[in-house]
């Protein structure tokens, strides 16, 4: 997914960060390091903040290095660590205009949905997280690679759990 998400990064046109733990991992033999900045920008954050943020398995940011976009895959790990590493980058956020997704396999969706309506994730300083199928993001990506121009193209694959 973090292939699929770096490939889709650039090809709208953003400056890509994969986690600098998955720079050696590999996809259809191509390494990911190659598709990520080499270093994640100084951020305006706590060096505590700044080393969470940096552990994000993918992250877009544009020209003037503002985070566009985060997304944490949550394949087997606990849904909530990801929440949380999105939590702290939003809590830390000055672009307001960020977004910020879990990517989960189908079968976690139920979890994702229970996890996001938490009522710590519902204060309105916080940042919406989304939600992305494994299924929806692989089917879809290389149209959106073609088609899309901005981070607006995610629009008709994410999803947003709402409360009640």
């Amino acid at each position: 997914m973090q292939f699929y998400l770096a490939t889709l990064g650039k090809a709208l046109g953003y400056k890509v960060w994969v986690a600098q733990n998955d720079h050696k991992r590999e996809w259809k033999q191509q390494s990911l390091g190659p598709l990520s900045i080499p270093s994640l920008p100084e951020l305006k954050v706590p060096k505590s903040v700044a080393d969470t943020i940096s552990f994000i398995d993918v992250i877009w940011l544009d020209d003037l290095n503002n985070i566009i976009s985060a997304f944490e895959v949550e394949k087997s790990t606990s849904i909530y660590s990801g929440i949380l590493r999105l939590h702290d980058l939003s809590l830390s956020l000055a672009n307001q205009d960020a977004q910020l997704y879990l990517i989960c396999p189908d079968s976690r969706v139920k979890e994702v949905q229970a996890q996001l309506v938490r009522p710590s994730l519902q204060q309105e300083k916080v940042h919406n997280i989304s939600y992305i199928l494994f299924s929806d993001l692989r089917c879809h990506c290389d149209a959106m690679c073609k088609f899309g121009n901005s981070m607006s193209v995610l629009d008709r694959i994410s999803k947003t759990s709402v409360v009640g």
